[in-house]
């Protein structure tokens, strides 16, 4: 986030300033999880557990579902296909849909649990939203410029965070205190996949350069 604010600058009047924006809306997020997790009498933890939220399961369920929506909205920002722009709503429409209802169907899961349906619904709608956004990339004349457009790297981390931390959740079952092997296991990779994320976001706000085209 430190970066993006640092860039913001230069990318003023770009699809990069939403996605710095996007950043800053994730570390919100973090900070109110961390706040939860740490902190019992902060304000903002002390109301969202007098409303019910008496778990970090709905920390876990925002941060997708907001992160899922917002990424989408980049990537139909940075399209230039008018299909795959309406492609990417429709996609975006779906996706919001399927959520709603299991809100709706199974209310509980939202305060009490973490139901991988959340994350494997997330997983591949990017997996298809990013999909367009490298086809359409690789049949512009735009491809030879790739490196230097911040779109390219942004959702090129997106899309190998998102393939390496989504097969966990397969072997969820043994992330009690019983196998502490594969508790540290996860934290590893979890820690792997963010450094090399965020890494790349910074990497790419510094060496791109603001275009008007896939910015």
């Amino acid at each position: 986030m430190l970066t993006g604010l640092l860039c913001l600058k230069k990318y003023k009047g770009t699809t990069t300033t939403f996605f710095i924006l996007f950043l800053i809306y994730i570390v919100l997020i973090d900070f109110t999880g961390a706040t939860f997790f740490y902190d019992n009498n902060f304000k903002l933890t002390t109301y969202l557990r007098s409303i019910g939220f008496n778990s970090m399961s709905w920390y876990n369920l925002f941060w997708i579902f907001g992160t899922v929506l917002l990424i989408l909205y980049y990537i139909y920002s940075v399209l230039r296909n008018n299909f795959n722009r309406r492609f990417i709503l429709v996609l975006g429409g779906v996706y919001l849909a399927l959520m709603l209802c299991h809100f709706y169907i199974y209310p509980n899961v939202f305060f009490k649990a973490h139901d991988s349906y959340y994350q494997f619904t997330g997983a591949f709608s990017l997996l298809i939203g990013c999909s367009v956004y490298f086809i359409e990339l690789i049949n512009s004349e735009t491809i030879s410029n790739a490196l230097k457009t911040y779109s390219f790297y942004a959702l090129s981390a997106i899309l190998i965070w998102w393939l390496i931390v989504t097969p966990i959740l397969f072997f969820e079952a043994y992330n009690t205190v019983v196998d502490f092997d594969f508790v540290y296991l996860k934290r590893r990779i979890f820690v792997f996949a963010n450094i090399f994320m965020y890494s790349c976001f910074a990497i790419g706000l510094i060496i791109s350069k603001p275009q008007s085209h896939y910015v």
